[in-house]
């Protein structure tokens, strides 16, 4: 499992309510490709959508390290997952939505499971998972609000965001303020300990930010401003030292890790997180597309002995062009890399983030959720890579491909993390990955998907491979059959 872990959802049991509720929803809905309808009148209507998954894959040495434990042998996984949104449309400018999921891996939802526990993982017990619930209303002004559980990605990079990509409770607004401007501001609760009676702590963590899109022609900049305020208790261990799950990126163990001077890492007082960054989309024809990104970031952690500041850059470039048969894509991307040793650790701070640069390393596996994460925390910090991509390659009326190839290597001083499994890459670390993904649309509402693919790493120079274990490549290969509805 990833080590971000998705506090936002609520879970719960299955209910006879649920069953019959689903039982009568699928047994009415039409196989189309779009939302089915149902109208009630004045009361609107309500358009229901979803799929239906059965998955299935094998990976192997995920972490790269094979230290001779069962967690290193090829694991097998086969899956099922349910996903269903229903849209309550009472007019034009306002509507509520819920989705949810039943069956994803994470909350043991594996083929023969018919009791939480029986083939399900340390979460087992977890059948059910609440998505999103929120309202969306539109003013006779153009003012659109989401107040609820709504799913949202700040994309300030090309591909996802390296600081909120999530579906927490929050309000956002989007306010047009002329033809070429408008204004995007939100606010997100990332955690909540009010109800935890078990760690007795009742401290939070906030997330605000504001974008302000300009529209020139063939030109979109996108100017934005966020911060993050994460209460002490939030990332405090409890007795046992552990950390609790609400600490996102594991930021104590970069801290111990970065700076020997921390021997304790809990702060002393909130943490505070500051963000400058802005964006911009070139398409000077039909063909070509151009994307770039810049991104600052601040963030202060108070601990016994230090008071740390962890501040850095990242940046990006995407370039593809449409051609009629396949679409040709390159990217790079850079992230500054902490020092040893040194109160003003060099990195820009990541929240709950996953960008999908690619398929293995990074978080666009269409499988991640379901079956096995992607390597580490998914993040794009403290490291460079460079990749090219082949995408939308069709070899057939109903059959299409994606290649992609990524080298990346790492910024950290190459005097920490010293292992491959560890927070972050270093300057003596690289990694080169290759993944071949295909789609055959069997008919029309049925698609079956696959995902090959393998990264092989290179440790660093230092790194003792009869104490830590022996470094291996990774492998994936995974295949799912979609009905959508």
């Amino acid at each position: 499992m990833s080590k971000i872990e998705r506090i936002t959802h609520k879970s719960f049991m299955y209910t006879p309510a649920i069953i019959v509720l689903l039982a009568a929803i699928l047994a009415f809905s039409p196989l189309n490709a779009t939302a089915m309808t149902f109208d009630a009148g004045e009361m609107g209507k309500m358009e229901v959508s979803g799929a239906i998954k059965a998955s299935f894959g094998a990976t192997q040495y995920l972490d790269f390290v094979d230290n001779n434990s069962k967690g290193d042998d090829a694991d097998f996984d086969a899956t099922r997952e349910l996903n269903l949104r229903v849209d309550w449309i009472l007019n034009d400018n306002l509507k509520g939505v819920v989705s949810f999921q039943i069956g994803e891996g994470s909350t043991g939802g594996y083929f023969g499971s018919t009791d939480a526990a029986v083939g399900g993982e340390e979460d087992g017990d977890l059948i059910l998972e609440l998505d999103k619930l929120y309202i969306d209303y539109t003013t006779n002004g153009g003012v659109n609000f989401k107040l609820g559980s709504q799913s949202f990605n700040l994309h300030e990079i090309a591909y996802g965001s390296n600081i909120f990509y999530e579906t927490p409770p929050g309000v956002t607004m989007m306010a047009p303020l002329s033809e070429t401007v408008s204004l995007e501001v939100g606010w997100f609760r990332m955690a909540d300990l009010m109800d935890d009676s078990e760690s007795e702590t009742d401290d939070q963590a906030d997330f605000i930010f504001a974008k302000m899109p300009l529209s020139m022609g063939t030109v979109k900049v996108t100017p934005w401003a966020a911060y993050a305020n994460i209460q002490e208790d939030v990332i405090d261990t409890d007795e046992d030292n552990n950390y609790y799950k609400y600490a996102y990126f594991d930021y104590p163990g970069l801290l111990t890790g970065a700076n020997s001077a921390i021997t304790n890492a809990n702060p002393t007082d909130n943490v505070n997180a500051y963000y400058l960054g802005a964006s911009i989309q070139f398409s000077p024809n039909k063909n070509l597309a151009v994307s770039a990104s810049a991104t600052y970031g601040d963030m202060d952690w108070q601990t016994a002995t230090v008071d740390a500041s962890i501040s850095g850059f990242f940046t990006d470039l995407v370039v593809d062009y449409k051609m009629a048969s396949m679409t040709p894509e390159f990217f790079v991307l850079y992230g500054n890399g902490p020092d040893a040793d040194d109160s003003d650790i060099d990195m820009m701070p990541v929240l709950i983030g996953g960008p999908t640069y690619t398929s293995s390393y990074f978080g666009g596996s269409r499988f991640n959720d379901n079956m096995f994460d992607s390597y580490d925390s998914t993040y794009a910090t403290s490291m460079w890579a460079v990749g090219f991509k082949l995408k939308d390659i069709r070899t057939g009326e109903r059959l299409t491909h994606e290649f992609q190839i990524m080298y990346a290597e790492g910024t950290a001083d190459d005097s920490i993390f010293q292992s491959p499994d560890d927070i972050l890459l270093n300057e003596d670390e690289s990694l080169v990955e290759v993944n071949f993904n295909s789609e055959f649309q069997v008919m029309k509402h049925l698609v079956f998907a696959t995902e090959l693919g393998y990264i092989t790493f290179d440790e660093d120079s230092d790194y003792n491979e009869e104490i830590n274990g022996d470094v291996e490549d990774f492998w994936k290969i995974a295949c799912s059959i979609e009905l959508s509805f």
